[in-house]
């Protein structure tokens, strides 16, 4: 038996392996040592297809492109992976892999007593009255510890939280504090004492530091960057924090605290924000804070869109959301108390039904935009001076029913790109090659018909999100379609989950969303759904209806076949545009 190191190759097969000699090409796992935390690990790996492949000594089943996938089992802290093929000859060739599970975090002795970690504040904070400071540690179970504000407040209680909260771990301690009017200090980490006797504590510090602000807060900030954004909360994932919306240069919003690189925002009584650090440029201290009435409201329209405008006297933050029944958009602009007395309403504009304003709460005020319309074309939100200027697009029209994208722009979103491969197929195909392809044969379906594409990257190299999102509102493409390969994760058994499925983040959308998940099932491909809300960076311009095409899982090898067969790939163009083509005909007059 020969011993192999695997070489992973990352290139994009447009065709199966068909050399015949012996050769074990491994995609997961990626290193021959793996410290894991998980119980399973998934395998991806090919060989030649006449080939037979086994996974710790059991065989398992070898597609036609070559690709083999499989599950190991991690049964004890360190076990070995022993991943084999064997030719038709009798030839193979084998690689062997250790997986090391990291013991996990136990409760320490209560003699001596330790403090092993303290897990917050980890970044730092401004605070101001009000707040609550909430710190945690890990140290010797059943002790009396207490936590430090240098200059504020000494020997504040901690409680130890009941083993069966705390992942059966003991020793896991928690403390709070309020901030009050008086209290006030720059810049000092938290300390943390658990007393060994009448001499001597054991110590620790917090990473993050925190700031108690009495004067200078609250204070003013300005939007500034490409399409700066507040988040809803500090919580995230791989798509980053869940987005109340995305605003524009230029408006000020009040700024009551910060935690590590996010600016806590005050939108109105009882309702925050987050805005990145990056998008905001802090204003003198005493500058007056944004805060203005509204004035008169005008409705009119142009050739291809209908304007609403709200006299403002500051461009101050807001918030936007579709409705679908009645159809409208609501617009919640904060900072802001109503003085308006008159709506204008002139007969140029063609697909407003009416406006409706409302004051809702202190600070904030309601604009509910009333449409004719039975789908939901794309707003821009945007100052003109301090008035506030919202863009409705009006619905297309449609002038030849044969060819119904005739007159429209189609946005061609290939996702990922170099230093942003995206997902990887057993084989070694790599995501961003396969969007690419599908995305230029898309491009050259539409454009065969005549019809007018804008494509965000038509190359390997990886272009920003921020980027692409300006390219395509600069275009005044009517509609984007985004395009992805999907894989499941390094826990997740790869024979068992494929399929296509469809994202989206607006109500107003969701049509699009589902004419284009049936096209794609038209393929024989698996169900795997239709999602909402996506926090996706190209889910998020209202501007224009918008679709994210997830076609086919890379990390399932029969799904990867398909995705690497230029025909297929044909067939999937061929499907989206039979799938804009319906939802543009079923939602024109």
């Amino acid at each position: 038996m020969k011993s192999f190191i695997a070489v992973i190759f990352f290139i994009f097969p447009l065709i199966a392996q068909t050399n015949d000699s012996l050769f074990l090409k491994i995609i997961l796992p990626d290193r021959d040592t793996v410290k894991y935390n998980a119980a399973k690990h998934r395998i991806a790996a090919s060989t030649n297809p006449t080939s037979r492949a086994f996974i710790n000594y059991k065989e398992v089943k070898v597609y036609g492109s070559g690709a083999f996938v499989g599950m190991h089992n991690l049964t004890s802290d360190t076990t070995t992976l022993h991943i084999a093929v064997v030719s038709s000859k009798g030839d193979s060739l084998y690689k062997d892999f250790v997986f090391i599970k990291p013991k996990s975090s136990a409760t320490s002795t209560a003699d001596p007593i330790v403090i092993d970690y303290v897990s917050q504040p980890a970044e730092d904070l401004w605070l101001i009255a009000g707040d609550v400071l909430e710190v945690k540690m890990k140290a010797s179970p059943g002790k009396n510890p207490v936590f430090d504000i240098d200059g504020v407040e000494s020997g504040i209680p901690m409680r130890e939280l009941d083993p069966k909260n705390a992942g059966g771990i003991g020793g896991i301690y928690v403390g709070k504090y309020k901030i009050k009017e008086k209290d006030e200090c720059a810049d000092i980490p938290i300390r943390f004492r658990i007393s060994k006797n009448f001499f001597s504590n054991e110590k620790a510090s917090s990473k993050g530091k925190i700031s108690i602000i009495r004067d200078s807060l609250p204070r003013v900030a300005e939007l500034i960057g490409k399409r700066p954004f507040f988040n809803a909360g500090l919580g995230s994932d791989r798509l980053g924090g869940a987005k109340l919306g995305f605003l524009v240069e230029g408006v000020k919003v009040i700024v009551t605290g910060k935690v590590g690189e996010q600016y806590r925002v005050k939108l109105s009584e009882g309702m925050e924000a987050w805005l990145p650090q990056e998008y905001a440029q802090l204003s003198p201290i005493n500058a007056t804070l944004p805060y203005t009435l509204t004035g008169s409201i005008s409705v009119t329209g142009n050739d291809s869109e209908d304007v609403v405008r709200v006299g403002l006297g500051q461009k101050v933050p807001y918030t936007s959301e579709q409705l679908t029944d009645p159809m409208a958009i609501v617009v919640n602009i904060f900072g802001t108390t109503s003085n308006t007395n008159w709506i204008t309403h002139q007969n140029s504009a063609k697909e407003i039904q009416q406006v409706k304003c409302t004051q809702v709460g202190a600070d904030h005020y309601q604009l509910t935009i009333f449409l004719k319309q039975k789908q939901h074309w794309g707003y821009d939100i945007s100052y003109e001076g301090t008035s506030m200027k919202i863009r409705i697009r009006r619905t297309p029209i449609i002038s030849n029913s044969a060819s119904p994208l005739t007159g429209l722009t189609i946005a061609i979103d290939a996702g990922h790109g170099i230093g942003s491969q995206g997902a990887l197929g057993s084989l070694g195909t790599i995501e961003m090659n396969i969007t690419l392809a599908l995305a230029k044969e898309l491009n050259a379906q539409l454009q065969a018909k005549g019809i007018k594409t804008v494509m965000t990257r038509e190359t390997d190299d990886n272009v920003m999100m921020s980027d692409r999102a300006e390219k395509i509102l600069t275009s005044n493409a009517t509609i984007l379609v985004s395009i992805h390969c999907n894989s499941t994760g390094e826990t997740s058994d790869a024979e068992q989950i494929k399929g296509t499925s469809i994202y989206y983040r607006y109500p107003g959308f969701k049509p699009l969303s589902d004419i284009m998940y049936g096209k794609m099932l038209e393929l024989g491909l698996g169900q795997w759904g239709v999602t909402g809300n996506f926090n996706f960076s190209l889910s998020g311009p209202t501007q224009l209806p918008n679709v994210l095409v997830e076609t086919a899982f890379l990390s399932n090898p029969e799904d990867e076949m398909r995705l690497i067969d230029p025909e297929f790939r044909k067939q999937v163009a061929t499907k989206i545009i039979g799938g804009l083509e319906e939802f543009v005909i079923k939602n024109t007059k």
